[in-house]
């Protein structure tokens, strides 16, 4: 494993080294940075119009006819009770009580002689040393989880509705934010409000850091590239043997691109409520101390030499580390279904692998 933890060293190499001074006003000068974007900056955005079938016959914008049923009781609690917010004492392991982490390929056979918890705490130990390597001592972990810390601060108050939602969509990712943003407008359809406020970070901690090495492929879909995944560790490498003898041929393949994913683990205090405008009452209020799990993600920067080119463009009164980090995933919201795709996916690589290795 000290090939893989080496594997990208000489990348941070190339840039000088510098202790970057502790930030603490905001979020915009935190280590973690989200960045504001409106909706109408994003690509392929459209705003609302009428139809020219509805303008045909003469329909207002204003004077559209709705259905102005009021939802029934039953039907606001029921959405009230759908909203994929954990509460009640409840953390992230409720939705994944033992997370199962993927065990070795058949083509890594040694490793299966190792006990999967020593495997885990290898791995765990590359992956950390890979950022490291390309971000400083000095940024990971101590700088990564102050800034980590504030951009939650930032972020959660604006799972809420009736307000401005806009600076979400450059805080979280698209599957993410598509699915919160669904959400949040079922709330709304039967008028009901969410409020989720972080009364305090008492801790955070690294949980997991997971890595991506060589290009982004889907799974078994493109010839002459193999796909391995081992604990939080993922491999893409082309498929060709005769280039597969060299240790550096290997390392220059994996290097074809990248990507980092920090999973933080909060010890939170959160007041988390739904209140009903019909009711005109609470059907949801919490106010809890509990675990809570982010999980933060970088571009897939493609070659991985693009990583240090965004180090390089770094405002001198900003982050030194300026990947531009987003919100993937909160306590697993995403990660149990994904898991399911993945023990699929697991079988079709090995499969592939084999027949493009010719085992």
């Amino acid at each position: 494993m000290l090939l893989l933890a080496r594997t990208i060293r000489p990348l941070a190499n190339t840039i000088s080294r510098r202790t970057a001074p502790l930030w603490a006003r905001d979020i915009h000068s935190s280590p973690v940075c989200l960045y504001v974007q409106r909706h109408e900056d994003r690509p392929g955005f459209q705003p609302l119009a009428l139809t020219s079938e509805a303008v045909s016959k003469g329909i207002d914008a204003e004077k559209i006819e709705i259905d102005t049923e009021p939802p029934t009781e039953g039907e606001i609690t029921a959405r009230a009770y759908d909203f994929p917010w954990l509460y009640g004492g409840s953390s992230f392991s409720t939705r994944i009580p033992r997370y199962p982490y993927p065990k070795a390929p058949k083509v890594w056979s040694m490793l299966g002689l190792i006990p999967q918890g020593i495997q885990y705490m290898i791995c765990k130990s590359a992956c950390e040393r890979m950022l490291r390597n390309n971000t400083s001592p000095e940024y990971y972990p101590d700088q990564f989880l102050r800034g980590a810390g504030l951009a939650i601060h930032q972020m959660l108050p604006l799972l809420s509705t009736n307000i401005n939602r806009e600076p979400l969509a450059n805080m979280l990712t698209q599957e993410l934010y598509d699915r919160l943003e669904s959400e949040l407008q079922r709330q709304e359809e039967v008028s009901s409000d969410v409020s989720i406020k972080l009364a305090a970070v008492h801790d955070g901690m690294v949980k997991d850091v997971w890595v991506l090495l060589g290009p982004k492929l889907s799974s078994g879909s493109t010839r002459g590239f193999i796909r391995w995944r081992w604990q939080s560790l993922t491999i893409a490498l082309r498929a060709a043997t005769d280039e597969m003898s060299s240790r550096e041929q290997v390392a220059n393949m994996m290097l074809e691109g990248v990507q980092f994913k920090v999973d933080v683990e909060f010890d939170a205090s959160i007041d988390y409520t739904i209140r009903s405008k019909i009711l005109n009452s609470d059907v949801i209020s919490d106010y809890t101390r509990r675990p809570l799990l982010v999980r933060f993600e970088t571009p897939y920067f493609q070659p991985a030499e693009e990583m240090l080119r965004s180090r390089s463009m770094s405002r001198p009164d900003e982050a030194p580390i300026d990947w531009n980090w987003r919100v993937s995933d909160i306590d697993y919201l995403l990660e149990q279904d994904f898991i399911e795709r993945r023990k699929k996916e697991d079988i079709q690589d090995e499969e592939h692998a084999q027949r493009e290795m010719g085992m």
